[in-house]
């Protein structure tokens, strides 16, 4: 029976192959740079890339293998009890709350740089952590709606 993301899975699977080539050849150059602050930057771009060759690899599992309802039921595996699931809530939303600062910095500390790969780098840390904040919050809401199930 064809799944009814099998052509989404098929795209993201070549998209994972992308991602790890492109790790393979991150880790073959990085030895080889001289300039430190252009390792430390292609050590970055080389982490992103892990995180996101894992998340599609989470993505394609999902997507090839489990329905709606099977996802639901991942979901509810993850935490243990209420007051764990309390202690994964607080301790995102501290997180939240923390870099919420460092967020709005970050773009305002970039238009200061004039030079510019560097201002597009901290300009791309800025989305990078927008994203990482929208994540948190829809994870944040997973958590507080099915906490309501033990109250």
């Amino acid at each position: 029976m064809k799944n009814a993301y099998d052509d989404v899975v098929e795209k993201l699977k070549k998209h994972l192959e992308l991602e790890e080539k492109s790790i393979r050849k991150y880790f073959r150059v990085l030895p080889k740079l001289k300039s430190g602050v252009l390792k430390e930057v292609l050590r970055s771009v080389l982490i992103d890339s892990i995180a996101h060759r894992e998340i599609l690899k989470a993505i394609i599992k999902v997507l090839s293998r489990i329905s709606k309802e099977e996802f639901i039921i991942e979901l509810e595996k993850i935490p243990q009890n209420y007051e764990d699931l309390t202690k994964i809530v607080r301790t995102l939303k501290e997180h939240l709350e923390a870099e919420e600062k460092t967020i709005k910095e970050t773009l305002s500390i970039a238009e200061q740089v004039e030079i510019y790969s560097i201002r597009e780098i901290l300009r791309t840390l800025f989305e990078d952590e927008i994203r990482h904040h929208t994540v948190l919050k829809n994870i944040i809401n997973v958590f507080e709606e099915y906490s309501k199930g033990y109250k």
